[in-house]
């Protein structure tokens, strides 16, 4: 599979070197896809960093993130809403977070950004959740800027191949940690609120008539 990965990712490259300046719109359209697929793209924001370097690695990644965010959301909240809602909208966790969503808005989905969810699998459920599109779409933009900046430095700062960058015994980054933990205390706020959230519901709806 890593292999498939790094044939992919050197074909893109000589692709995209033949583009000039349109190969940053090129890689955000590929993202587009890819995170329409749900297929997780943390190698290419890796990716982004190494082919472009880090200016223009960060402008196409965030937005390749930005555009994938919209669109997922539009179809989830438009011609394929009833596909979208059989496949993610009847599990319990879902219901909880679009419970909480209904309440807090973008504050938990700024959260939830932080959380290692698959970024595709998560626009589509965001739009069937209430939460407005500006502000939806502004919660995410600012909430996946730190992660996406490390990885377009890491990827602009790699000293090796493809190979090397996405290989299983790369060093991690202290940085990398440090998000992991940042992941985990949002994850733990994000449960609290939606906890919190659904108890208020159940009392409500145990309440005197």
């Amino acid at each position: 599979m890593l292999a498939l990965l790094i044939r992919f990712l050197e074909s893109l490259q000589q692709f995209l070197d033949q583009l000039g300046g349109w190969a940053v719109l090129a890689f955000a359209g590929v993202f587009l896809v890819v995170q329409m697929l749900m297929i997780p793209g943390a190698p290419l924001g890796l990716a982004a960093g190494f082919f472009f370097g880090f200016g223009r690695g960060w402008v196409a990644l965030m937005l390749g993130c930005t555009l994938g965010a919209t669109v997922n959301f539009w179809i989830a909240r438009t011609f394929a809403r009833d596909w979208v809602q059989r496949k993610f909208g009847t599990h319990e966790k879902f219901r909880l977070i679009d419970r909480a969503i209904g309440q807090e808005g973008w504050k938990i989905v700024a959260l939830l950004r932080f959380v290692p969810i698959p970024f595709g699998l998560a626009n589509y459920s965001y739009g069937l959740t209430p939460v407005r599109f500006v502000p939806y779409i502004l919660a995410t933009f600012f909430a996946i800027i730190p992660t996406n900046t490390l990885f377009v430095w890491i990827g602009a700062t790699s000293q090796g191949e493809l190979a090397t960058l996405l290989g299983k015994g790369r060093p991690r980054h202290p940085l990398e940690y440090v998000f992991l933990i940042i992941g985990i205390i949002a994850a733990l706020f994000a449960l609290r609120l939606i906890a919190r959230i659904a108890k208020n519901a159940v009392s409500r709806a145990n309440g005197p008539a």
